[in-house]
């Protein structure tokens, strides 16, 4: 009775630890990040709410990104896309003046996302030969 009750203790236990979810990673306490946020325009809806996450490791070098984009309203409405990879910094002369460059899936030029920090807690999206977007709609996000 003893063995029977023992071996379906040690099922049940098995059992719930199969239950378990796997905990969620956690960031590494050494590591840092910086958050932007914004609405970026959309060519078929009112705009892209975008939050840009650009991550640096313990030395304080760029590391990891995730870019977060969901659809307002319009054909895509609802709808949301996110992107993970490295970023790397870089600078970039503007009218003489030098910018912090984060470029976003270095090694993918299709894949590739530019972002120009022209001021303290803003960037700006730039097209994809490294450019300002030439437009009257607001393409920064801000830091938050």
């Amino acid at each position: 009775m003893k063995k029977a009750l023992s071996v379906l203790t040690l099922g049940a236990l098995f059992a719930l630890a199969g239950c378990q979810t796997a905990p969620e990673p956690q960031p590494d306490p050494k590591a840092s990040k910086t958050v932007y946020q914004g609405v970026l325009p959309c060519a078929d809806c009112s705009g892209i709410q975008t939050t840009l996450t650009l991550y640096r490791d313990e030395a304080d070098q760029p590391s990891r990104f995730e870019l977060r984009q969901k659809f307002l309203d319009g054909a895509k409405a609802g709808g949301s896309d996110v992107d993970r990879g490295n970023w790397i910094a870089e600078r970039q002369s503007v009218d003489g003046k030098s910018y912090p460059l984060f470029i976003l899936n270095p090694t993918d030029p299709s894949e590739q996302f530019r972002f120009l920090q022209k001021a303290t807690n803003a960037v700006e999206m730039l097209n994809a030969d490294g450019e300002p977007i030439e437009s009257d709609f607001n393409y920064t996000l801000i830091e938050r």
